[in-house]
């Protein structure tokens, strides 16, 4: 594990809004700070890596970039889903490049294969020895949470429905496992992970930096949700006559929400879902580095409504993605740069204050 924040740097984090201290410049620029948040947080917790959709029949695969190799996650023949460390135990050679369907893996550099559940099933030239113990892909945990798959690469990382305890009364009522993707895009964001949430944690940027959103939902409008766990959220009123967030302002699907209200909701560490009327967006965050987040957008409508056209979504979020982006990555360069450290929140910030103490906690266990 690399380094801690300090105990003053933590303490000016955990102290009331009103006098808090926002984390600064090393929290989001230190590396040995990123490396202990990784490992903490994203390595030793759960990370949502695919939809069940995406693992739905026996072969079907997905590779989540959780480590330089990957993960593989993977539905036997038996409908079981497991999840490996994507290498070769002959000489660490990764198995897979995406995903894919098949019985069985072979790897390309000496050619031993693996079946579906992981076990070791040809292997050239082996000796006996080997043969007789018969070693298969390394298990990672896996678990499915309301269509969603996460994967923990710690073996004591608690259940999952522990760690996702709690969840946000609008996600108990919708029907997440009905919902199925229509759109997905991937990009590198320039920036320290906790810039990239806390941006999505307020909207008090959305007059500035975001027009045709602050038209729809007004930061005037927005209001906070929390609890003490994982999850923190907010919620949104749609201003009328618009009845959802769109290039039209208008409802075009199949209602899956309240109507009129949009709702925010972080589950800590990594994974951000905005709950429309009639949609669900998901952005899957994966730390790669101290100045460089992995974003994984996504699109989800119901079932019953994916052969709809769904410009009018694309078209609105990908511009406000690049927007995000664009800000998220400016704010990096500030951090970056010598000059004074922030100062204070606002009172708006209260979404950006409990995130933070979420992670001045995990370093508070790790210098313990």
């Amino acid at each position: 594990m690399g380094s801690t924040l300090s105990r003053e740097e933590i303490d000016g984090v955990l102290a009331p809004l009103e006098v808090a201290v926002p984390l600064g410049r090393r929290a989001h620029g230190d590396p040995g700070v990123f490396e202990t948040e990784r490992e903490a947080l994203f390595e030793r917790g759960w990370s949502c890596v695919a939809r069940a959709e995406d693992v739905a029949g026996p072969g079907q695969r997905v590779v989540a970039g959780l480590t330089p190799a990957g993960v593989l996650v993977m539905r036997g023949s038996d409908l079981e889903l497991r999840a490996f460390h994507n290498v070769c135990v002959h000489r660490a050679m990764p198995l897979a490049d995406g995903p894919g369907r098949s019985d069985s893996l072979t790897c390309r550099y000496h050619g031993w294969s693996y079946d579906a559940r992981g076990r070791l099933v040809r292997a050239p030239h082996a000796p006996a020895c080997l043969r007789a113990r018969a070693p298969g892909l390394s298990p990672v945990r896996v678990g499915v949470w309301r269509g969603f798959v996460f994967v923990s690469l710690a073996a004591d990382a608690p259940p999952l429905a522990e760690a996702l305890r709690d969840p946000p009364p609008w996600l108990d009522r919708a029907p997440l496992e009905a919902l199925v993707r229509v759109h997905a895009r991937e990009h590198v964001t320039r920036a320290n992970w906790k810039l990239v949430v806390s941006n999505f944690q307020e909207s008090h940027h959305f007059p500035a930096v975001h027009p045709a959103l602050e038209r729809l939902t007004p930061t005037a409008r927005a209001t906070s949700w929390g609890a003490d766990g994982p999850w923190l959220g907010g919620i949104m009123q749609i201003e009328p006559p618009h009845t959802t967030v769109s290039l039209t302002g208008q409802r075009a699907r199949r209602a899956i929400s309240d109507a009129g209200v949009v709702y925010d909701a972080l589950a800590f560490p990594g994974l951000l879902t905005s709950l429309q009327p009639d949609y669900l967006l998901t952005y899957r965050l994966w730390p790669l580095a101290v100045d460089a987040t992995r974003v994984s957008f996504e699109i989800l409508v119901h079932t019953e409504s994916a052969r709809g056209d769904h410009a009018d979504l694309v078209d609105f979020w990908s511009q406000v993605n690049v927007e995000d982006r664009e800000i998220v990555e400016r704010q990096a360069l500030g951090m970056a740069s010598p000059g004074p450290e922030p100062a204070a929140y606002a009172r708006a910030d209260e979404g950006v204050h409990a995130f933070e103490r979420l992670v001045a906690r995990a370093h508070a266990e790790a210098l313990a």
